[in-house]
């Protein structure tokens, strides 16, 4: 099979790739202690870092041993501009996709695809997810967990007891997971995006954007947790201190949150099937 690396530095650059089975990887980085890092095992894998700027890091780990190198067809673009950014993407199963894009400074961004390793599914059931999360400013953060025994489940505030009883009777199931699509868009400083996907054809869209300058403190914040099937939750915030979390435990579950300027919460619960919401906040 052919194998291609290709590694372009200038200045300070720390690459790695080990790759088997018809895998690319394009590792481009100009900048100073820039780090970037390919792990590929499995079938006709993709993967493309480009780094501008100082002190970025970004892995890569796609199909590592899901049973012994059955993982096939993921792939995988990151490009980061600014200084000490951050991206992650691990995807061990088939046919996922993942983009990262960050310009600024001290984002972070992380994607996780079906963590599939079983020896009784070698090939990793499931497959054809979407993730994309591009963030525009300083100090962003987003992280995609879908279709995985580690995702992250609510433990405690906003979220009252009751409601998190029903997380805790929660399985989420170790495979299959299919189509399962997630997008995180953030503009401007110190937003917060977190989704958990566990099921099938669930799909979520975050959409934030804050002034330049924004505070920690001031940043905005939306958190998505669907365990089912063909959930979907959306959330727009435009403004400072804005939160939203909503949790979707069954099947055709619909949220959609939309916040204009300060300080708004919204807590968006559903348990069952078919049931829809829609929250609109503005000031």
């Amino acid at each position: 099979m052919k194998k291609v690396i290709l590694s372009i530095s200038a200045m300070l650059f720390v690459g790695v790739a080990a790759i088997a089975q018809g895998n690319t990887s394009s590792v481009n980085q100009v900048g100073d202690s820039d780090q970037g890092i390919v792990n590929q095992n499995g079938q006709t894998n993709d993967s493309k870092i480009d780094q501008l700027g100082n002190t970025n890091k970004s892995e890569v780990y796609q199909g590592i041993q899901p049973a012994t190198y059955n993982a096939k067809s993921n792939m995988a673009d990151v490009k980061q501009k600014g200084d000490n950014n951050g991206a992650f993407i691990s995807q061990s199963n088939h046919d996922n996709k993942a983009t990262q894009s960050q310009t600024g400074n001290w984002n972070k961004a992380t994607i996780w695809q079906d963590q599939i390793v079983e020896s009784t599914i070698p090939s990793a059931l499931g497959g054809k997810d979407v993730a994309t999360q591009t963030q525009k400013g300083n100090n962003n953060t987003a992280t995609i967990d879908q279709g995985t025994t580690g995702n992250e489940k609510p433990t405690g505030l906003p979220f009252n007891p009751t409601q998190l009883s029903q997380v805790a009777l929660v399985a989420v199931p170790f495979g299959p997971h299919s189509q399962n699509e997630a997008t995180q868009t953030q503009n401007g400083d110190n937003n917060l995006a977190y989704a958990s996907q566990g099921g099938v054809q669930n799909k979520s869209s975050q959409t934030q954007t804050s002034p330049s300058g924004t505070s920690a403190s001031d940043g905005n914040k939306s958190y998505h947790y669907q365990y089912g099937d063909k959930n979907e939750a959306t959330s727009v915030q435009n403004g400072t201190k804005l939160r939203e979390d909503t949790l979707q435990i069954g099947n055709l579950n619909k949220a959609t949150v939309t916040q204009t300027g300060a300080a708004h919460s919204s807590i968006n619960f559903s348990l069952g099937n078919s049931n829809i919401i829609s929250v609109t906040q503005s000031n």
